[in-house]
């Protein structure tokens, strides 16, 4: 169990970022996509601000499965007035990703939405850096303690990028309305999406 404190920064120059990154002595973790699928049962944990996610992770070499509850964001008003969003999350490895949806679905908990990203993973003073393109959206994320992300932000030159602590529904729900389409939770990349992404991250092709 652990609380998860993060910030969102947008219309971020990721190639300007990686070379911050590296300036200034940061880990790589590489590249993966993710692949996340969403339960709910009759909206119970939608509309208690609840999140039930198998995540699948893919690197070139080899791939995870993580199973994690989210539970309501805390301090709201804390939240819109600094930009952090701060939630407790309970998680653990998966070994058979399979295995486990057949367990929640057959529980009751039915997948109720899809999404995909690539994520550039990097680690400086103790702050997680991930660089995220989403099917509509690429985005910077940090995660770690309030005041090291403060203090990595302005490392990064990201202090004067617009923030977010809006989660990745929100602002695809956003971007939706936006652009005039209609409601959706789930956000995937169509297949020559994701084939152009994986060459230009140097990750193999997907097996048919």
């Amino acid at each position: 169990m652990s609380c998860e404190v993060e910030r969102k920064y947008l219309d971020v120059d990721f190639s300007r970022l990686r070379e911050r990154l590296t300036a200034h002595g940061a880990h790589s973790e590489g590249v993966h996509f993710e692949r996340n699928i969403l339960f709910d049962k009759d909206e119970e944990l939608f509309g208690s601000q609840r999140l039930l996610r198998l995540r699948s992770r893919q690197w070139a070499d080899h791939e995870d499965h993580i199973l994690t509850l989210k539970l309501p964001p805390l301090a709201a008003r804390t939240a819109a007035e600094t930009g952090f969003k701060i939630r407790e999350e309970r998680e653990c490895p998966v070994a058979d990703r399979q295995t486990m949806q057949g367990i929640l679905e057959g529980l009751g908990y039915l997948p109720v939405a899809r999404y995909e990203k690539f994520r550039e993973s990097w680690q400086v003073d103790g702050v997680h850096v991930d660089m995220d393109i989403l099917p509509f959206l690429q985005v910077v994320e940090l995660e770690g303690e309030a005041e090291r992300i403060r203090k990595v932000e302005v490392l990064l030159e990201l202090d004067k990028r617009p923030t977010s602590a809006d989660s990745y529904h929100v602002l695809h729900k956003r971007w939706r309305v936006e652009q005039g389409l209609p409601p959706e939770r789930s956000f995937v990349f169509s297949p020559s999406q994701a084939a152009r992404w994986r060459a230009a991250l140097h990750l193999l092709p997907e097996e048919d």
